[in-house]
């Protein structure tokens, strides 16, 4: 006998006992806010754990949400969840080697919900935070990971981890994934140009013996530079923050030089 979802005298039904038009409509709609309230209730349990830690979120389309954290934070985030929702399910994760950083994404399910956590790490500390103790499914794709990249793994269950894909004596220095420490976008001659500019926005200062030998020709003053000004160069510098130059070009705020220099 034909499966009858609902009694052919229902409102809304059709002749054949199927959800008719109105209902159709209402049942549809009931689960797109469903999954919009369960996007919300994540995306605010998130931000309550993290606090600031919490870099940003967006949804990429329907059931696809994006959670970028600092990298210290990859780990609560993931514990957070798995403590809260139980039936949270681990997908994977995946690496991408950026030159300078790498950058980890979780993969993780609920109820349809694809979430995924994403946190760029310098290659400077090279090493990964295990959530195999919390998803012990992700012990593998962690040691695949570490093999194929060079990342060493902390607090894994396992600690003689190595070897899955590659011999445990594989040299480190040329792991099939891992790119070279450099941003190949910064030519090497131009890399003294471009930590200038950023340090003092100048590629080429005058020095005051200039500039006094100038006035003492008769000749114009040249314009004053911008680091001789702490006001304008701290504008200057929330510019290049804020157009994330200094991150596309490696720039290292504190040693006021490139990274891979």
């Amino acid at each position: 006998m034909r499966k009858v979802l609902f009694a052919s005298s229902h409102n809304g039904c059709d002749k054949e006992g199927g959800l008719g038009i109105q209902q159709k409509t209402l049942f549809e709609g009931g689960i797109v806010n469903m999954i919009a309230n369960m996007e919300a209730e994540l995306t605010d349990y998130l931000r309550e754990v993290l606090g600031e830690d919490l870099l940003e979120v967006y949804k990429q389309r329907d059931k696809r949400l994006f959670v970028r954290v600092k990298p210290a934070a990859a780990r609560r985030a993931v514990e957070a969840l798995r403590k809260k929702y139980r039936d949270m399910r681990f997908m994977t994760l995946s690496a991408v080697d950026h030159g300078l950083d790498i950058e980890y994404l979780y993969h993780l399910d609920l109820s349809g919900i694809v979430l995924t956590i994403r946190s760029v790490k310098s290659k400077e500390d090279n090493t990964l935070e295990s959530i195999a103790d919390i998803f012990p499914a992700a012990n593998f794709i962690e040691r695949e990971i570490s093999d194929l990249f060079g990342i060493k793994l902390s607090n894994h269950p396992e600690p003689d981890y190595g070897g899955l894909i590659l011999t445990k004596d594989y040299p480190e220095d040329k792991r099939p994934l891992r790119k070279p420490f450099e941003r190949t976008d910064v030519p090497p001659k131009a890399r003294p140009v471009v930590e200038a500019l950023i340090s003092s926005s100048c590629v080429a200062p005058i020095s005051t013996f200039i500039q006094k030998k100038r006035k003492e020709a008769s000749l114009l003053e040249s314009a004053p530079f911008a680091f001789t000004d702490k006001e304008t160069l701290k504008e200057f510098h929330e510019f290049i923050r804020s157009t994330s130059l200094d991150a596309k070009v490696g720039f290292d705020w504190e040693k006021k030089r490139l990274r891979y220099k």
